[in-house]
């Protein structure tokens, strides 16, 4: 992040600060004993750079499963619960703070917290079905289908304001909870998360207890999601509910599914410095262009955030939340936040393009080694589900046959094998292989994709193939489709 840059995140900050201070919500009580001060965390361009670097990785060879994949809370993520995780260490259990959260409410404020389980479900779905529009947009993308820049921004807007409408549904009910605390379950509340932050939360209270047998598991796990929500939003201040990573602004490119996936066991650092390391220089410049385009983007994407906080905190003070405002404000957050994502979009679209054999090999490698076999994704329509696994062979056979390291895929099916006027580097093993079978007959793709070093010894392509028979049927349907 230049000097300049930084100034401005530093000013916007104190802004913040200086707003929250004038509006009579004090700080916390026990925020100063935290383990980590948020204050001091950074968004700057080097952190911004490995979120491009990581993200190349997972979105160049992962699925759709992987891009759609998004952490608990991460949506309409205004209620500071991130801040929270932070500030106590990472030592902080979404589940432990939920039940002691719901331990201290009453009947009747528990009933209302269950309540906004299903009553924030179609909003919950408005915005997870906004999310996966753009994903799909992007994956088109790496399928060498048009997109205007335009229609992404759009999509961006409308993911936006279906956000910040979930939000106003979270926080609607939150201030209508918070007006009928007692002053006790206000200083209890207060006690837990100061607990909590200062790493001197008790290892068991007793609240385990509680259950709510009529819920479903999917439901239970929201009732913890928003019950942690409830306690960090109600217990905190401005600053902890602007604080946000790096890691949320253009989470569309499965780096959170990988985390999971290696169950936590990479490091967005650590990928970063791998994937950098296969790459060329000119390549590695080109996603810090990217970069450098999301630390100028990223300070007003915190701003217009903050101002929709403002708006969802009135609620807190017994007022109904601007329904208006929110929308305006969400779709102007989501165009900026679709901005950052398309900038790294088309770099790594040009890295991608300017891949060499060796790069792509290492490339599919590294995202093996983090990963096991992934299990069938449930899709309805097999040829978008062979779509979304052309991405990955777009890896190395591009469209234009540019710089492409692998031949043209349209029409293969039923095409002699070995057989693109275009390409003239086939390896000895398949041209052998096309001289005995000829055509690229289904069966025969299908038994390519499986293992192509297995039915083909000796070729160049490292891919190792799609294990699941549903996988390569979906890909060989949406191959018949490129014509």
């Amino acid at each position: 992040m230049s000097k300049s840059t930084a100034i401005f995140v530093t000013l916007s900050l104190l802004a913040l600060s200086l707003s929250f201070a004038s509006s009579g919500t004090a700080a916390a009580p026990g925020e100063s004993t935290a383990l980590r001060d948020i204050s001091k965390i950074q968004v700057d361009d080097r952190r911004l750079t490995e979120a491009v670097a990581s993200r190349t990785l997972t979105w160049l060879t992962g699925n759709s499963a992987n891009n759609d994949y998004i952490s608990v809370g991460r949506l309409a993520n205004f209620f500071g619960f991130v801040g929270l995780r932070v500030a106590s260490g990472h030592s902080l259990k979404r589940s432990r703070i939920a039940q002691e959260t719901l331990s201290v409410l009453n009947e009747r404020q528990r009933a209302a917290m269950v309540s906004l389980v299903r009553g924030q479900m179609d909003a919950l779905k408005d915005a997870q079905e906004a999310r996966q529009e753009m994903n799909r947009a992007l994956e088109g993308l790496l399928a060498f289908e048009p997109l205007s820049k335009e229609h992404f921004i759009d999509l961006g807007r409308d993911y936006g304001a279906r956000e910040a409408e979930l939000g106003r549904v979270l926080a609607q009910t939150f201030g209508d909870i918070a007006q009928t605390l007692s002053a006790d379950q206000k200083q209890t509340l207060t006690a837990i998360r100061a607990a909590h932050m200062s790493g001197e939360a008790q290892q068991d209270n007793g609240t385990g207890g509680l259950r709510f047998k009529k819920l479903s598991k999917a439901d239970k796990k929201e009732l913890v999601n928003i019950s942690a929500r409830f306690l960090s939003w109600t217990t905190g201040s401005q600053d902890f509910n602007d604080f946000e990573v790096v890691g949320k602004p253009s989470q569309h490119f499965g780096f959170v599914a990988l985390r999971i996936d290696s169950n936590h066991g990479v490091k967005r650092g650590f990928v970063a410095e791998q994937v950098m390391e296969i790459l060329t220089p000119s390549q590695v410049n080109r996603l810090r262009e990217a970069a450098l385009h999301n630390a100028t983007e990223f300070p007003k994407f915190l701003a217009v955030r903050a101002q929709l906080m403002r708006v969802l905190e009135t609620s807190l003070s017994g007022q109904r939340i601007d329904t208006s405002r929110v929308a305006h404000l969400g779709a102007e957050i989501g165009e900026i936040e679709a901005d950052m994502t398309w900038s790294q979009a088309m770099a790594m679209l040009d890295v991608r393009n300017g891949l060499s054999e060796v790069q792509s090999e290492e490339l599919l490698a590294m995202r093996a080694r983090f990963t096991a076999q992934p299990d069938a994704v449930t899709i309805e329509a097999p040829i978008e589900r062979g779509r979304q696994l052309f991405a990955q062979c777009a890896l190395c056979h591009n469209s234009d046959n540019q710089q492409s390291v692998g031949p043209l895929l349209d029409d293969v099916v039923g095409k002699p094998i070995a057989s693109d006027p275009a390409f003239d580097r086939y390896s000895p093993a398949l041209l052998e292989y096309a001289r005995a079978e000829r055509i690229w007959s289904e069966e025969k793709l299908d038994e390519f994709l499986r293992s192509p070093k297995n039915l083909v010894p000796g070729t160049i392509m490292g891919f190792n193939g799609y294990e699941l028979a549903e996988d390569r049927s979906a890909l060989i349907a949406y191959l018949k489709s490129r014509k």
